[in-house]
């Protein structure tokens, strides 16, 4: 009986250890599971800034796009124009690599702020209509110094594809700035069991001049 006992103790302490290496492999999983960063290329033309991520090599296609692009100004009685601008991000389908062809877009968030010496820098304000059938769609503002900076965010996507948030830069009484600083981040996410995700950021400046 003593035995028995000594052999259950073992047998227990085996398994407990077995459980504890199991979990601590596991767990060494997760962590490299986490979001991969992708790097993403900046290029401007035509009045529209874009960013490619991953950088392209030559003609090859990567996991999508996102961009800010000038629609045109509107034109006021009194005032000085505003601003039409349109964001968008682009996640798999066919226009992306074979490896991120079923990715599909977990969350995007863009920020746009003018330059520190425009003259209405925390008088101007960026109204954004919100894109169709999601509901975790969020606009606000906070301050970076003196500038007034606009972050807009749509979360829960779960879809490949397009999105595109149309939004107007009102610049109030004063004349539009001669650019705008532009950021994004964005999550995604592929097919599987195992459901691999990639983080990507980037931010530059659309020049407004003309």
């Amino acid at each position: 009986m003593p035995s028995t006992r000594s052999d259950g103790r073992s047998r227990r302490h085996a398994l407990a250890g077995l459980g504890t290496a199991i979990i601590g492999s596991l767990g060494g999983c997760s962590g490299r599971l986490g979001p991969e960063r992708l790097d993403a290329e900046a290029t401007v033309e035509d009045g529209e800034l874009r960013w490619q991520y991953p950088p392209r090599d030559g003609d090859r296609d990567g996991l999508g796009d996102a961009g800010v692009a000038v629609d045109g100004r509107r034109r006021r009685a009194s005032l000085p124009p505003a601003l039409r601008l349109t964001l968008d991000s682009t996640v798999g389908g066919i226009a992306a690599s074979e490896q991120y062809r079923d990715y599909r877009l977990d969350r995007v968030r863009f920020r746009l702020w003018p330059p520190t010496t425009y003259e209405a820098t925390l008088h101007h304000s960026v109204r954004v209509a919100p894109p169709g059938q999601w509901e975790a769609f969020s606009t606000y503002y906070d301050l970076r110094g003196d500038v007034r900076r606009t972050t807009v965010e749509l979360r829960n996507v779960e879809t490949g594809g397009t999105v595109e948030i149309p939004a107007v830069f009102d610049p109030g009484t004063a004349p539009l700035p001669d650019r705008l600083h532009c950021s994004f981040t964005l999550q995604a996410s592929g097919p599987g069991l195992l459901e691999k995700t990639v983080r990507v950021t980037g931010r530059a400046t659309l020049p407004l001049a003309g």
